[in-house]
């Protein structure tokens, strides 16, 4: 939804020292990163991706870093099991919502991916989920929601009747992160710490054995980054800030609004030299 070009042209603009583009779940934009680089010159950059795992709280979003341009074997792999994810959840959602009645076949949600993801995009990835945002506008324009406050029970109920896949599992997405020299930081993580609780921190540092933490966000709050920043010095982990760029419009107002400190960069660039 929001072009590479759009990241480096505001990071040139706003005079960023290092960024890093981490479309969920692949890698596919790395040709699109290495083009803006080299029209970029300026604006270092880091190749990474946000991989959503199973874990033993549920779904955990980890932004990778540092991960090598040409992947080896093991986490082309796992890339392409999340491109199959990708598919399998899209068809699984579709035959979930024909089963409570609706006419939502694999064809109609297509043609939504058409109305706003790239044809080369589609291309490689096929037929997968679509964003919520597109795909409440058409369920409410269909009649089969009464208003946007009931997507949310709406897709509850066709995960009650579908098997909707889970994300690849943890213990087999870290490792391999790891072995490829990439740096695991745990994104957005308020709801993931239970705000702050050092019993589910310390719980998921060991499932997840995550480096670094994405302790400055917007759904972070500012009394927060300072409680996740301690944590990280106390525990050798690196600390990380995140914009979550989706859309064109929302990169000049979004990139980099968050309140983290350069020092952190310097010990980011020790580990993950950009």
């Amino acid at each position: 939804m929001a072009r590479v070009e759009t990241h480096f042209q505001w990071a040139e603009r706003l005079g960023l020292r290092c960024i890093a583009v981490t479309d969920h779940h692949v890698m596919d934009n790395m040709g699109d990163v290495q083009q803006a680089a080299t029209d970029h010159p300026d604006v270092r950059y880091i190749l990474g991706a946000e991989l959503s795992v199973d874990t033993s709280v549920g779904a955990v979003d980890l932004v990778c870093l540092g991960l090598p341009p040409k992947a080896p074997a093991a986490l082309s792999r796992i890339l392409d099991e999340y491109h199959q994810w990708q598919r399998a959840y899209g068809a699984a959602f579709s035959r979930g919502v024909q089963l409570l009645g609706h006419d939502y076949g694999d064809d109609v949600r297509l043609e939504l991916l058409r109305s706003y993801r790239p044809r080369h995009v589609i291309e490689i990835q096929g037929a997968t989920h679509v964003r919520n945002a597109t795909q409440k506008g058409f369920f409410l324009q269909r009649g089969w929601l009464k208003s946007s406050e009931e997507y949310g029970e709406f897709c509850e109920q066709v995960q009650e009747v579908a098997a909707l896949p889970p994300y690849p599992a943890a213990r087999d997405v870290v490792p391999v992160v790891h072995d490829a020299g990439g740096i695991v930081s745990i994104a957005h993580p308020t709801n993931y710490f239970l705000r702050g609780d050092r019993e589910r921190m310390d719980a998921l540092r060991e499932e997840l054995a995550f480096d670094a933490v994405e302790c400055a966000h917007r759904s972070v709050p500012p009394e927060l980054t300072s409680v996740f920043r301690n944590y990280c010095v106390e525990h050798g982990l690196l600390s990380t800030a995140g914009s979550d760029c989706h859309l064109d419009e929302h990169v000049g107002r979004q990139l980099a609004r968050h309140i983290g400190k350069d020092d952190w960069l310097n010990e980011l660039l020790e580990r993950c030299p950009a």
